[in-house]
């Protein structure tokens, strides 16, 4: 493993989860199967997530109604605690697919993780631009500090973006690492930085507590998607039907969810547990931007690539065509 002293800083954390990938394929059993059948005759795929609320409810909702099983599909769901963790699970072969920010699988592609995105949940990026009692408008972020995830993240290279299309500059902010969703919403309210950028429910949170939300970035990064679905080439291709048909049953449940608000919001209140009006407003945030046929913006993917090149999120561009394909979709999708 002598070239990990030659990865850039920024690398090392995809090499790591890269090795221990390849640690865990290596203990497993060689008479393992490539395709799992459950009791009840189904197929079993393994789904790790790291989404939340609204933004899952496609998921919940094809388990809630019987869409999965209907395609043959025992779907077995994992919440990870990072989207490090969902990666390491893919490349040891432990999970099947992964329910991704789409700007973190091209970010870990460019480093080296072997990851493909293959479907799409959201059109957009439902980022909230969430900003303290005293901000009202981006040109007030001056001379403030933004809290994200931390400074080569996905979260903070579309600030810099939205600073800059703005023109307002992304330099007159000072970036402050705090952490994930809950921490960015602990750190606002605590005075520790005025800006940064929330989904629901965190988003919902922020404006109860008199938070003040400038609105999405979708008209600053537009055809962004924010959540995909990835794996590794070389797992999917062992098993391409069973793909396709969790894909078709994830379009199909998508279809329903945004054809069926009251319903949808019912069972998003329920499987959350969240107070009927917060499912709403979480449900009614991302309605119209629901992937009905399961497809990605492939300009807006390479918009994407451009800026995390230009903020320091990926040291190279990579192509478009190397890390997504709609191979895995079928036509009546």
């Amino acid at each position: 493993m002598s070239y990990l002293r030659n990865l850039p800083r920024s690398r090392l954390r995809v090499a790591a989860i890269l090795v221990a990938g390849l640690l865990a394929v290596t203990a497993c059993s060689p008479g393992a199967k490539d395709q799992q059948t459950s009791a009840s005759g189904l197929r079993t795929v393994n789904l790790i997530n790291t989404k939340y609320a609204a933004e899952l409810l496609p998921v919940t909702a094809g388990l809630s109604r019987g869409i999965f099983k209907a395609h043959g599909i025992d779907l077995k769901v994992t919440k990870a605690k990072s989207s490090d963790v969902a990666t390491s699970a893919l490349v040891s072969g432990r999970q099947d697919l992964a329910l991704l920010q789409q700007a973190y699988v091209v970010s870990a592609s460019a480093s080296g993780a072997p990851l493909v995105m293959v479907g799409n949940v959201l059109d957009q990026l439902d980022y909230h631009i969430i900003t303290s009692k005293d901000v009202t408008s981006l040109d007030q972020l001056a001379g403030k500090k933004f809290g994200g995830p931390g400074p080569n993240n996905g979260n903070t290279a579309v600030m810099r973006y939205v600073m800059d299309k703005a023109g307002v500059g992304q330099d007159k902010l000072q970036y402050v690492t705090v952490g994930v969703q809950a921490g960015i919403l602990a750190a606002i309210q605590a005075g520790q930085v005025q800006v940064g950028l929330l989904v629901a429910p965190f988003d919902l949170q922020a404006r109860k507590a008199g938070l003040h939300d400038l609105g999405t970035v979708q008209k600053y990064l537009p055809g962004a998607s924010a959540a995909v679905i990835a794996g590794v080439q070389k797992t999917m291709a062992k098993k391409p039907d069973l793909v396709r048909d969790f894909l078709a049953a994830l379009v199909e449940s998508t279809r329903w969810v945004a054809a069926n608000p009251d319903a949808a919001i019912k069972l998003l209140a329920e499987s959350e547990k969240m107070p009927a009006a917060d499912a709403k407003a979480s449900y009614d945030e991302v309605a119209a931007i629901y992937a009905k046929d399961g497809t990605m913006d492939s300009a807006a993917l390479q918009t994407w690539i451009d800026v995390a090149v230009k903020y320091g999120v990926m040291k190279k561009p990579v192509k478009p065509a190397d890390i997504y394909t709609a191979e895995y979709l079928k036509p009546s999708s």
